[in-house]
């Protein structure tokens, strides 16, 4: 099936767990880092990720889009924020090799900070696989958002 963004913003506004975020001449709803616009005048959508550029929020990539177009609103979602994930595992490893280089024989709550945040983004990334394996093996199409 192919969703265009108005199908994928319902889908947003209609998921139980995306948080509205409605402002003056807009509504909007974000889930996991991903924010979904809609203009009330032009009525023009645009999808943000609110995770990757830091202070900014930058446009989800055309190669994203494509999840989303696919397979829809969730879909899109999972796969966008495990990338996220392991963008974020691979900075804190190498924080932390870089920490043990420096400070060998060292334990520290630096250290201990950083396993910690890895194990913390480890146990989300584990979470939103699990949701995306059961989102796969729907068969019929239809989505329970409460079990997922």
């Amino acid at each position: 099936m192919h969703y265009d963004l108005e199908e994928i913003f319902n889908q947003a506004s209609k998921d139980p767990t995306a948080s509205p975020l409605h402002g003056i001449g807009y509504q909007a709803y974000l889930l996991y880092g991903i924010k979904i616009n809609r203009d009330n005048e032009s009525g023009e959508i645009e999808m943000l990720d609110t995770s990757r550029a830091g202070d900014f929020y930058s446009p989800v990539t055309t190669d994203e889009m494509k999840n989303f177009h696919e397979k829809g609103w969730r879909y899109g979602i999972y796969v966008i924020s495990l990338s996220n994930y392991r963008v974020k595992l691979d900075r804190i490893e190498k924080q932390i090799k870089k920490y043990v280089n420096s400070h060998p024989s060292r334990p520290s709550k630096q250290l201990d900070g950083y396993q910690t945040h890895r194990t913390n983004i480890l146990q989300k990334y584990s979470e939103i696989t699990n949701k995306l394996n059961k989102l796969k093996s729907n068969q019929n199409g239809k989505i329970n958002t409460d079990d997922i």
